[in-house]
């Protein structure tokens, strides 16, 4: 009678957490940068991974159509992309890869935002395929191509969170401030997070976070949040070289510790207000 009993709570308890994730919306957030090199694609696949283990089902979008390389991280070959449902005959969950602790991939393929484009019937078939897909996600990380070109601003800001990472460097400094610019030009109700990439110490990513939100505030008169750190570290090196995600083939070096922290103060924010519409609608109209 005990053990029944135990059963029936143990039963309910999943259920009611099931139906609590289907009542949430999904969080809709996008990781860019603005210039390449600072470690967005590492940090979008890490995160997923973190998310995924924190109990939150994730989809990680490789919207980076010019130099897509979540699967040269992962090690794997997607068999389709994207580019398959748009000039064959393959739906959207035909072309999902089942990543790390169960993190969903979707792949891009090169050149899908202009593909997409020129076929309407297309587009909304794409479109009911993406918007089925939110109501089975807690988290979609989307990551962007980097820089300011219209392709990567479009994808940004067509989410309502997103994460610009950067690294102490001065070139990437300004050219973070430069794509906080005109993401949120383009969005003005997007919330902004700073990830400083390959630091030595918490003393120096504050450093660069108090020099981004300055200029942040002073000249667009924004908020933007430190979402924390990753420190330069040779673990995370490589993993690179063994295309293994860091947070599970050394899960407790640096970075890593530093990334579970940030995956779990992720979940303690607030979920920003949606701007309404299917995330996919905005991205490749």
């Amino acid at each position: 009678m005990i053990n029944d009993q135990a059963a029936s709570l143990r039963d309910l308890t999943k259920f009611k957490n099931r139906a609590d994730k289907m009542l949430r919306p999904v969080r809709r957030l996008a990781v860019t940068s603005g210039k390449g090199g600072v470690g967005k694609s590492n940090f979008s696949l890490n995160l997923g991974i973190c998310l995924q283990q924190l109990d939150q089902r994730t989809l990680l979008i490789d919207a980076d159509t010019n130099l897509a390389n979540i699967d040269i991280l992962m090690g794997i070959h997607p068999k389709f992309t994207l580019t398959d449902v748009i000039l064959g005959d393959k739906f959207v969950k035909d072309v999902l890869i089942k990543g790390h602790e169960g993190v969903q991939i979707l792949p891009a393929g090169s050149g899908v935002t202009e593909m997409v484009g020129l076929d309407h019937i297309i587009q909304e078939r794409i479109d009911q395929g993406m918007i089925e897909l939110e109501t089975e996600f807690d988290f979609i990380i989307l990551d962007t191509g980097a820089g300011i070109a219209e392709g990567v601003v479009d994808c940004a800001a067509g989410a309502d969170e997103v994460v610009v990472v950067t690294t102490p460097e001065p070139t990437a400094i300004t050219d973070a401030y430069a794509a906080i610019k005109v993401i949120s030009a383009r969005n003005p109700a997007i919330k902004f997070y700073l990830l400083v990439n390959m630091v030595k110490n918490a003393d120096e990513a504050s450093g660069v976070f108090k020099k981004i939100q300055l200029v942040v505030e002073n000249y667009l008169s924004l908020q933007i949040d430190s979402l924390g750190f990753l420190p330069r570290d040779n673990y995370l090196i490589k993993s690179v070289a063994q295309q293994q995600p860091f947070v599970l083939l050394y899960p407790r070096c640096p970075a890593a510790m530093n990334l579970n922290m940030i995956a779990r103060r992720l979940l303690k924010l607030p979920a920003p207000q949606q701007t309404g519409g299917s995330l996919f609608r905005k991205l490749f109209s």
